[in-house]
């Protein structure tokens, strides 16, 4: 558990709760009510855990003031629209704004409507924003993130931003799941190019939509290191 230095906010790593992983709060005063929360379930991707705390981080110390219109850290784009920039397809319903991403794998909602913040902050309701990642129609997401409605946007659009980067990420071939496989590129790194980078590259490209049976070649034509670097 990390505490900030004013004791204004929490982050804390939680295996035996419901889903597992980390948990954001911050308090109206120190260590009392909670103003608000986030959740990242133990399978959430590093990056985009690491884009909120860094963001938060940041922005405590003047109470997030830095970010609002106007001010020096602030950016014009909300998630959605950062989302829309980056060619998210939008499904509009009447309980929630869904945004897709190209490849069908991963999206994001905007819950509608208004939730008691009381029962929000209970967890007795769904929370304003979640996203969901490697979602496919036989075994669901594997991983999922909620803020509640009082979290910060900017601190939802960082979590946005790192969602949807189409840079590579460093990954030991073996920690990819193998569900996910038909779905990513994977570029070894050798030991010609560097000696202490052992993990492979993987980002889903644009694939099939989710649910899609993926030809056998995708999974045979998948590139594998040698097996003295294999980890």
């Amino acid at each position: 558990m990390f505490t900030s230095p004013r004791q204004g906010a929490q982050v804390a790593y939680l295996p035996e709760s419901w889903y597992g992983g980390w948990k954001a709060v911050q308090y109206r005063e120190p260590l009392g009510t909670p103003l608000w929360w986030a959740t990242f379930s133990r399978n959430t991707p590093a990056e985009i855990t690491s884009a909120f705390t860094t963001a938060l981080a940041e922005g405590l110390p003047s109470n997030h003031s830095d970010f609002l219109h106007g001010d020096p850290h602030h950016r014009p784009s909300s998630p959605a629209g950062a989302l829309a920039d980056r060619r998210w397809q939008t499904d509009d319903t009447a309980m929630y704004l869904y945004q897709h991403s190209p490849d069908g794998h991963a999206y994001f909602a905007l819950r509608k409507g208004h939730l008691d913040d009381y029962m929000e902050l209970e967890g007795e309701g769904p929370a304003q924003w979640t996203m969901y990642g490697c979602v496919d129609h036989v075994n669901g997401e594997r991983w999922h993130a909620d803020f509640t409605s009082a979290t910060p946007l900017y601190l939802v659009r960082e979590a946005v931003i790192a969602l949807s980067s189409t840079q590579p990420v460093e990954r030991p071939l073996s920690g990819i799941p193998e569900r996910n496989l038909p779905y990513v590129t994977v570029t070894p790194v050798g030991a010609d190019t560097d000696q202490r980078r052992s993990a492979a590259l993987a980002r889903t490209p644009h694939t099939p939509q989710a649910g899609a049976t993926p030809p056998i070649s995708s999974v045979a034509s998948l590139p594998a290191p040698g097996p003295s670097r294999r980890r």
